[in-house]
This record gives C-alpha cells, structure tokens and sequence, in this order.
C-alpha cells in the first residue's frame, strides 16, 4: 500500500470517527445531556445549510423586484411601467405644444387688434393706394401657400376694408359643414351677440382664418384640426346676420387679407 493511498483512507476514517459531546453540570459535574456526531455528519449539515441558503436567496431575486436593482439585468424598454411612463410624457409634450400654441396665437391676435385700434386713432385716413401695396405685399408673402376651401357656395358680399367688411360671404345650402382651411389649433369657439357662433383657428405662420354665423359648433378652444376638418355648421346666428351664410375672414400677421385672393370658393 502506497504513502498516498494511506493518507486518503486515514482522512476519510477520520472523518467516520464517532465523537460525543458532553454538557456537564458546573456546580456537581453531574452529565445534564450529550451528544454523538461524526465530522462527516457535521461536514454534510453544513453543506446543507450553504445549499439552502444559497436557493432561499436565489429564489428571493427572482422572484421578487429586488432583480430590477441587479446591473445589468434585462433591457429597461421591456418594463412595461416604463414604457407607460413615456407614453404619458409623449402626451403631456403634445398637450404643452397645442397649449403654447393656442397662447401664442391668442396674444398675436389680442396685440394686432391693440395696434389697429391705436393706428386707427393715431393716424388719419391712408389713401387707397397705400391699402393696394399692402395688399399686394401680403399676396406675394402667402401665394406660395395652399389653402383649402372652407365650403362651395356663391359670393353674396366681398372683401371691403372701405366698409369695415374684413371677411368674404358665401352662400351655401343648409347644413353644409364649414371646413378648416389648413391645419392648426383652435382659438376660439363661442357664441357672440354680433357674430353668432364663430370659430378662430391659429395656423402655421402666423395665419389665423374666422368662421362665423354658424349655426353649430362641432371644435373645443385648445383643439388641433387637420386641413379640411369640419369645424361648424353654416347657419344664421348673431345680429350681424342677414340670412344662412358664412362670413369667412383671413388674417396674416396681424392684419386682414382678400380671402378670395387665395381660395376659390366655387
């Protein structure tokens, strides 16, 4: 028998050795209780509890959300919360956009009416001349821009900044819906006493078109419209109104435009 072979099989016989364990009184060394072992069963319970343990905490990171704080562990974008939460925040850019928008466009609009009132009490009347080549300016600023139709009809009264007619007035049959004439973020969407129910709506550009006399609503304030949206009703509402019509009216940078210069309403 080799050194070698001795040394293994005196290892494992050490190992099967019985021991006691012995607890003896202090006071009488009476024996109060004692105990058999082997190394190996120490050696074996042991490796248990290590194994144990190791499953207990294992099973504790997987199956709990203790595995989301792990480096590493798995792609963020497959959370289902976190792609919620980034949807929301999608949202909640595109809500603050159609608001800052629709806030810009309504100070815009409050600030060219301000200006037109204090040039008009400011300055004596211009010559006609003068209303042709703002006119003219305005064309070539906007006659590269499409506009849809906001409905088909006849022209019962044309653009007349002379009588302080700033709009075109088109007759249509009952319950033709009014169209928005490009996409953009409605202004505004109430009833007046003169204008009945009307409709503002900001475009891109700084363009603003008005849609009044309706006889319905169908938009909200704050609300975004593609190009050719129905947006109202035609109908007779307001005291301006003489019977069913749309007074259509287009604005650029603060001051109004000929509409009939851009859209055909026929």
């Amino acid at each position: 028998m080799s050194v070698e072979e001795g040394t293994k099989r005196s290892l494992l016989e050490r190992l099967q050795d019985n021991y006691r364990l012995v607890i003896l009184d202090d006071d009488d060394l009476r024996e109060v209780t004692s105990f058999s072992f082997s190394l190996l069963i120490v050696y074996i319970l042991l490796s248990s509890v290590m194994v144990l343990l190791t499953v207990m905490v294992v099973s504790f990171i997987v199956f709990t959300p203790v595995k989301r704080w792990i480096p590493g562990y798995g792609e963020i974008k497959e959370n289902s919360e976190f792609v919620e939460l980034t949807r929301r925040i999608d949202e909640l850019e595109k809500q603050v956009q159609a608001h800052d928008t629709y806030t810009m466009g309504l100070k815009n609009m409050l600030k060219s009416i301000e200006n037109a009132e204090v040039e008009q009490a400011s300055k004596s009347p211009q010559p006609l001349k003068n209303s042709d080549v703002v006119e003219s300016m305005k064309t070539r600023a906007l006659d590269h821009l499409v506009f849809a139709s906001p409905l088909s009809g006849s022209i019962s009264a044309e653009y007349d900044p002379s009588r302080e007619h700033l709009g075109t007035d088109i007759i249509a049959p009952k319950g033709t819906a009014v169209k928005s004439v490009m996409e953009g973020i409605v202004l505004s969407a109430e009833w007046s006493v003169e204008s009945g129910n009307s409709v503002l709506i900001q475009h891109p550009r700084n363009i603003v078109s008005v849609y009044k006399h309706n006889s319905a609503i169908l938009v909200k304030p704050g609300q975004k419209v593609q190009t050719g949206q129905a947006v109202a009703i035609i109908g007779n509402s307001g005291e301006m109104s003489s019977g069913p019509h749309l007074h259509f009216e287009l604005w650029y940078d603060g001051q109004p435009v000929n509409p009939k210069n851009y859209i055909s309403f026929n």
